[in-house]
């Protein structure tokens, strides 16, 4: 019956990860039209994402010990945030696990979700502007940069090249959804924590989006009850 609700659950939220989807390409887009994207920032931004993809695509998986790191240690943190404790922690090129003492949706797909070494590097980089608040930000942009594409490249190579546990414990939809609606939703946020787009304007596009979306929806399916007609 769970896993019913599940499905359900991921197929009526399907609308909102397209609306996600499609706001944070009208951000980018507006972006790119007032040429914010040519700041030194937003450069070293595409060129440290740039140069990690071409690292992936070069040298294949030669950073997969770094990725499975971070996945177990996502598991664990978000598990002691729930109250869990950690019995077992393997770490390993060719895969890892963690034992806790109970899972949740939270502890079990944060990994797909949470981006811990970007997360990491901006509390770096606050701390470093707190006590050298002149010093440029572009170094720390293209390694932002370098680790969204990480945490993006690996964590597609990790649901689409292996069977993952933690996927099939909520299902396929359900868990797919649920991975791609958060980092979009994340994605979204980076618009204006970069400067292409206000705040405001970022949540009235998703508004928008949203409520364009599931109106579609519901036309969609009252175009399919027959309707009734008197004679």
């Amino acid at each position: 019956m769970r896993r019913f609700l599940l499905f359900l659950v991921g197929l009526v939220g399907l609308p909102l990860a397209w609306a996600l989807g499609r706001a944070f390409l009208d951000g980018l887009a507006a972006g790119l039209a007032s040429g914010a994207t040519l700041s030194p920032g937003c450069l070293a931004f595409a060129g440290g994402g740039a140069a990690m993809a071409a690292l992936y695509f070069w040298k294949g998986r030669a950073l997969s010990i770094f990725y499975v790191f971070g996945h177990e240690m996502t598991h664990a943190l978000v598990g002691l945030c729930c109250l869990a404790r950690i019995h077992r922690v393997s770490v390993r090129e060719t895969g890892g696990f963690v034992e806790l003492s109970k899972s949740n949706l939270a502890i079990t797909l944060a990994p797909y979700c949470v981006p811990l070494y970007l997360l990491l590097a901006l509390g770096l980089c606050a701390a470093a502007r707190s006590v050298w608040p002149g010093h440029p930000l572009w170094p720390w942009a293209a390694l932002f940069g370098a680790l969204t594409l990480f945490h993006v490249l690996y964590t597609l190579d990790a649901l689409f090249t292996v069977a993952q546990p933690d996927v099939l414990e909520y299902g396929r939809l359900f868990s797919y959804w649920f991975i791609l609606a958060v980092n979009l939703f994340f994605a979204n946020l980076a618009l204006p924590a970069v400067g292409l787009t206000a705040p405001a304007g970022q949540a009235a596009a998703i508004l928008q989006r949203t409520v364009g979306a599931y109106g579609a929806l519901i036309e969609a399916a009252a175009d399919l009850i027959p309707s009734q007609r008197t004679p």
